[in-house]
């Protein structure tokens, strides 16, 4: 007879195996989910994610066929479809029965939430089981497999590796997404990167061209005299285009005379032909076509030598030129940068020369004075009388210019002598700018530093201001009222935050600079778009009248109100801004704020560069 130790280890040998049993089976699920997930997270393009993922656990159930369908949510469409085993005349059915199938089922983004359909209604009789997952808010997805070859079902273990599988699939469709966003971002990067270059490139040959104007600037418009004038120019321009001959005429066309001729490093056998086909071709009807276009000639075969280019051009009625330039050193030709660099020369030689002539003319002015002076002093004293009258009205007008505003100024310049224009409704919009912490900073400084602090900042904003368009309607101790109205809704949008950023980068750049002192200001701005009241307001009182050119409506009082929530330096957008400017800038909402005296809630967005 069995003792009872041997019994009660008989009664355990089932439960043993069991257990043995349950273990092989998780070691088979969890080799099965490693098999799959390295094929998963071994590519980076959706569809071969879906390729991968359908043939591995096709093979790891045992299923000859299957299919997976991802689907845009917004626009109804497959995106894609990979199906194995099956014949192609299913595939029709199973993309429209799919699809159905997704729509009535309506897979959360959570797979655990779903569940395994195991035949089901709707879809092709060979398709023994669907699981229904959500990749993203936008996209669903739809995995089939079909019976296995073993004719067994699927039990509630293949189910649960099946749900852990299309987890797996879901992060690896997540991360197939991300890289094709992380490489489109990165063309995107490439194609600007290629536009930086040639706009640094197209900068550099813009300064190049300034300081070349500069140079020979300087040396002809430094003398009043006409040959000097194009001596110097000529000299400068062979230098800065690394040419070694060239040459400059002017003809006096009403008497066909050459009235100076300025060659460098022309063979002197050649001067004479040189100077006698200049003027042939001066004399001609079609120079004036070639001055009028503005362009270089080319094909001259008039000229001698080694010449390359030549530039026609007018001083005055009676007075026509030519410039003449030889073959670069380099051996390259002359290029449109070139011509351009040349023509903007030329037309600042012309005014040099019209300098001269104009100071020719006042020397003969002069001398003719000098001889009437006696006859001419009565007059000239009333002259000098009206002289200090018009200096009087001038320094009077730039004094008032300093306190009234670029609109105003431009208004009374445009009509004088008529009444200020009425108040008239049209779409601005207003930036107001105001100082954190102005009253202590007040309690701390003495008027005289608080003043020369704030001059500081507000003449960097001014340049800002101005650069936009902008125009500075009020002032106070801490802040300004500063109005865009382009006719464009949208320009003035734009330039209202492209002075609201210029001003904070203004701010930082000198708050670095004076970082060796304890006062450093904080600059909070507020920016509102819409109809407003612009134009002047007439106050009468008993001491007269009094005009004052502003905008009014809950457009400014709205600007002032987000201007006054903002604080470490933020820009506050309205919505009707942040509209207008999304497509330039990065705008982020901030939340919707109850302001005083304006009834509803505002929604306030902040902006960054």
């Amino acid at each position: 007879m069995p003792s009872k130790e041997d019994t009660e280890g008989h009664e355990r040998s089932p439960q043993a195996a069991g257990s043995i049993q349950d273990a092989f089976r998780r070691v088979y699920h969890l080799r099965t989910l490693y098999d799959v997930s390295k094929e998963l997270f071994g590519s980076i393009e959706f569809e071969t994610v879906l390729k991968n993922f359908l043939l591995m656990t096709m093979g790891n159930f045992g299923v000859s066929d299957g299919f997976i369908l991802t689907r845009d949510d917004p626009s109804k469409e497959i995106t894609p479809f990979v199906s194995m085993g099956f014949i192609d005349q299913d595939h029709d059915s199973l993309k429209s029965d799919g699809l159905k199938f997704l729509q009535e089922t309506s897979p959360t983004t959570a797979v655990a939430d779903s569940e395994v359909h195991l035949q089901p209604r709707g879809l092709p009789a060979t398709v023994g089981c669907v699981v229904p997952f959500r990749v993203d808010a936008n996209c669903s997805g739809l995995l089939g497999l079909g019976f296995k070859l073993t004719d067994e079902t699927f039990t509630d273990d293949d189910k649960e590796v099946l749900l852990t599988l299309v987890n797996n699939l879901i992060i690896a469709l997540n991360n197939a997404r991300t890289f094709e966003n992380i490489k489109c971002l990165n063309l995107d990067l490439q194609k600007k990167n290629v536009q930086l270059e040639e706009i640094l490139s197209e900068v550099d040959r813009r300064v190049f061209h300034l300081k070349t104007l500069y140079d020979v600037s300087k040396d002809i418009f430094g003398t009043v005299d006409f040959e000097a004038v194009l001596r110097n120019f000529l000299l400068m321009t062979l230098g800065n285009f690394g040419v070694m001959q060239g040459f400059i005429l002017t003809l006096d066309t009403s008497i066909g005379e050459i009235t100076h001729f300025v060659p460098r490093g022309c063979d002197e056998a050649d001067l004479n032909a040189l100077q006698e086909g200049v003027k042939e071709y001066l004399l001609g009807t079609h120079v004036e076509n070639w001055i009028e276009k503005n362009e270089p000639l080319t094909d001259i075969p008039f000229l001698r030598g080694n010449i390359a280019c030549a530039f026609p051009f007018r001083v005055d009625e009676a007075c026509l030129g030519l410039l003449g330039l030889g073959s670069k050193l380099t051996g390259g030709p002359y290029d449109e940068n070139d011509n351009e660099l040349l023509l903007t020369l030329v037309n600042n030689l012309v005014i040099a020369l019209k300098n001269v002539r104009s100071f020719e003319e006042i020397k003969g002015l002069n001398e003719d004075l000098q001889e009437k002076n006696v006859q001419l002093e009565k007059t000239l004293n009333e002259l000098q009388s009206a002289i200090k009258k018009v200096e009087l009205l001038e320094n009077i007008k730039a004094n008032l210019s300093k306190f009234v505003p670029t609109t105003v100024s431009r208004l009374i310049e445009k009509s004088p002598t008529s009444s200020m224009p009425e108040a008239r409704e049209q779409d601005i919009s207003v930036l107001f700018l105001d100082i954190e912490g102005y009253t202590k900073l007040s309690e701390r400084l003495d008027g005289a530093a608080l003043n020369e602090l704030i001059e500081r900042y507000f003449s960097v904003f001014m340049d800002a201001i101005h650069a936009n368009n902008g125009d500075v309607n009020e002032t106070a101790g801490d802040g300004l009222m500063v109005l865009f109205h382009s006719e464009d809704k949208t320009t003035h949008a734009l330039e209202a935050v492209r002075t609201s950023l210029t001003i904070r980068e203004k701010a930082a750049l000198i708050n670095r600079e004076e970082n060796a002192c304890s006062e450093c200001l904080i600059i909070n701005m507020g920016i509102n778009s819409g109809r407003a009241l612009v134009g002047a307001a007439k106050f009468e009182s008993c001491t007269g009248s009094r005009w004052t050119y502003t905008a009014r409506g809950m457009v400014t009082n709205v600007a002032a109100r987000i201007g006054a929530l903002a604080s470490d330096g933020a820009i506050h957008l309205s919505r009707r801004t942040a509209d207008r400017v999304n497509d330039h800038f990065s705008v982020k909402p901030k939340g919707k704020f109850r302001l005083k005296n304006v009834s509803g809630d505002v929604e306030i967005f902040t902006v960054n560069e």
